[in-house]
Formats: C-alpha cells, sequence, structure tokens
C-alpha cells in the first residue's frame, strides 16, 4: 500500500472518530433529554426506558413508567388540566383569581395519575392525559390521543385511542 493511499485512510478515520465524538453527545442530547413540568419527584421511570425528548406534565397527577419502555419524538404525557366553573376557566372568575396563570385555583394537584407498563412502544406524536393506564407490551401508534385506559398487549391507534389489535398475534391489527 503506498503512502499516499495509507495517508488518505489516515486522514478519513480521524475525520470519522471525530465525527463519532460530536453525534454522541448529540444523539443523547436527542434521545435522553426529556422535560418534567411540576415536580419531578412525581415521575417514576423504570430501568433501560427511551425518554426522547418526551413532555411529562405532572401538574395534576404522578406519572409511572415501566422498565424497557420506548418514547419516540415529540411524545406528551399530560396529567395537567383547568377546571371549568360555568363554563368559564375557575380563575377568570375575580373572586378565585389567585394572579396566576391558573395555578392552585384551577389546576387539580392529585387524581389523573397515568400508568405506562413495561416493554411498551409510545410511537412519535403520542399525547397521553391524565387518569389512563396503558398495560405492558403495548404498541401505542404515532399520533394517537390516548384518553382511557387499555389492557397488555394492546395495539393502540387513532383519535381518540382504540384498541385496533393484540401485539401476541402475528398479523395483529383487527381493523
Amino acid at each position: 500500500m503506498s503512502f499516499s493511499v495509507r495517508y488518505k485512510k489516515l486522514i478519513v478515520n480521524k475525520k470519522r472518530n471525530l465525527a463519532r465524538k460530536f453525534m454522541k453527545g448529540f444523539l443523547k442530547y436527542f434521545y435522553d433529554t426529556h422535560f418534567v413540568m411540576g415536580e419531578s419527584k412525581k415521575l417514576k421511570v423504570g430501568e433501560r426506558t427511551a425518554l426522547a425528548n418526551t413532555l411529562f406534565n405532572v401538574s395534576s397527577g404522578n406519572i409511572t413508567v415501566g422498565n424497557r419502555t420506548i418514547f419516540g419524538q415529540g411524545v406528551m404525557v399530560l396529567t395537567g388540566r383547568h377546571e371549568f366553573r360555568n363554563g368559564k376557566r375557575i380563575s377568570l372568575d375575580p373572586t378565585e383569581d389567585d394572579g396566576s396563570w391558573g395555578g392552585d385555583s384551577e389546576v387539580p394537584k392529585q387524581g389523573f395519575d397515568i400508568k405506562i407498563g413495561s416493554g411498551v412502544f409510545v410511537a412519535s406524536g403520542v399525547i397521553i392525559l391524565g387518569n389512563t393506564s396503558i398495560g405492558d407490551n403495548c404498541i401505542v401508534a404515532a399520533g394517537a390521543i390516548v384518553t382511557k385506559s387499555f389492557p397488555d398487549y394492546s395495539i393502540i391507534a387513532g383519535i381518540p385511542a382504540k384498541k385496533i389489535g393484540d401485539t401476541r398475534e402475528k398479523y395483529a391489527i383487527t381493523s
């Protein structure tokens, strides 16, 4: 092998190693950076779970995620909600206004927990609303809005989400 060929390979390897160092940090940020709105102690995450850039809102309840669950990009897991009275948000009533953007007067602190089981795949763009649970080994299709609970092995899709199959079946989608 000539000197020029060895030199070119050396340069290519140095560039590749430099790119790997840069990309490693970027990919870690891209796949492991999530955001918790509210008290982070209200979020419990199992082992070897990939959170991507998921938004967890724990304002109105706890969120529990099992082991080895994977989240796609742009997933939102939302316990938070605003209470209405007489057709208006409670804080719009001058007697209830605490000076915040809804704050203590209209955002319940509990009662809207979310449980996501182990071995679940939550695809990109999914929204999971409070007071729901998703069983173990489920698939939640991209863009689904989960407003109710689902048992283990469910394939879940749609707006609002419904069960369309079972992950234990070879050709699982039934509708």
